[in-house]
């Protein structure tokens, strides 16, 4: 019973000394002694035993002056070990001062209050000139573990041995099961991917014909109707890229970035009408008016573009058709 007061007693002393000590001495101080300012800085003033803490030091450094920091080997003060120390940090400040920290990772594993006493800078000037500043003293307070002694001693007691359950079971074949089907996964995708094939085979898209592409495209632009709103320049640049499409996957060709003349010059082999090369031509220059020279065409030479447009498309169609058949003919014939 008295050891068990004379605990708490212990305990409630420390705490009040604790709080004390954190009115009188704060966790971080700085001065300034001539034109310097230095300082000290603990993360807190309270830690459990064996906890981790930094202690910053800190000084911004004149010009003409080196500065010493303080030295330790292994602690700060007896019960106050020093884990870790960092290498300085130097920053330069707006009016060419040097400012110089440096960090200590510091623990305690001895319950108590700790006094810092006053760490030293040592300055270097010019002329031999030496001094030193001293910083203000810190308070570390250490808080050990409370230790219920009104409880008596037990005796230790062996691990149960019970049966493995069910549902103890389960988990464990669930999740090897789990394990073998990615497993099974993992060496199927390897395999696919060994030999460059889709791991989900998927029917390709048929691509559309050349012809349906572009009629769908001038459906689009003579509904929309650009040249009677002003703006001219926008249906020539779609008139003129809808062609050079279809004339490229129609013909294998290769004319979107050609001007007209090589357009006509890429062209003129083709199995098509006099016609066919005029009306081509005369699209291609007039497009090349509105959109380089500024020229203003005449609503029924908007509309005769589109149309010619139309029937160089629709021309070809039944080419391609006639083609087609050919092909199916010669076919038939050397099977014969």
């Amino acid at each position: 019973m008295i050891k068990n007061v004379t605990s708490k007693f212990l305990i409630r002393t420390l705490s009040i000394l604790l709080a004390t000590a954190g009115l009188l001495f704060t966790s971080s101080v700085n001065a300034q002694n001539n034109n310097v300012n230095y300082g000290v800085q603990l993360d807190t003033n309270v830690i459990a035993i064996g906890d981790q803490i930094n202690l910053k030091l800190s000084i911004e450094q004149p010009k003409g002056v080196k500065i010493g920091f303080p030295i330790f080997s292994d602690s700060i003060v007896k019960g106050v070990e020093i884990v870790k120390q960092f290498p300085q940090d130097t920053s330069k400040l707006e009016d060419g001062r040097i400012k110089v920290n440096k960090n200590f990772l510091i623990t305690s594993f001895d319950g108590g209050v700790y006094k810092l006493k006053p760490f030293q800078f040592t300055l270097h000037g010019e002329n031999n000139f030496k001094r030193s500043i001293l910083t203000d003293t810190l308070l570390l307070g250490v808080q050990t573990m409370q230790i219920d002694t009104t409880k008596g001693n037990f005796d230790i007691v062996m691990p149960i041995h019970t049966p493995v359950s069910i549902g103890e079971v389960v988990p464990w074949a669930l999740g090897g099961l789990l394990c073998i089907g990615i497993l099974v996964f993992l060496i199927w995708y390897f395999k696919y991917r060994k030999n460059d094939e889709p791991l989900f085979a998927r029917a390709p898209k048929p691509k559309e014909p050349a012809h349906i592409v572009a009629l769908r495209k001038l459906d689009e632009i003579k509904k929309a109707k650009q040249w009677q709103t002003g703006h001219v320049k926008i249906f020539y640049t779609e008139l003129t890229d809808t062609l050079r499409t279809y004339l490229d996957d129609r013909y294998q060709l290769s004319t979107q970035e050609s001007i007209t003349d090589e357009i006509i010059d890429a062209v003129k082999n083709l199995d098509v009408t006099q016609e066919w090369h005029i009306q081509l031509r005369e699209i291609l220059e007039r497009a090349d008016l509105a959109k380089f020279a500024k020229y203003q065409p005449l609503p029924d030479e908007n509309e005769r573009s589109l149309k010619y447009a139309y029937q160089l498309i629709e021309s070809t169609i039944l080419i391609e058709k006639e083609e087609e058949e050919q092909q199916k003919e010669e076919k038939e014939t050397e099977e014969n």
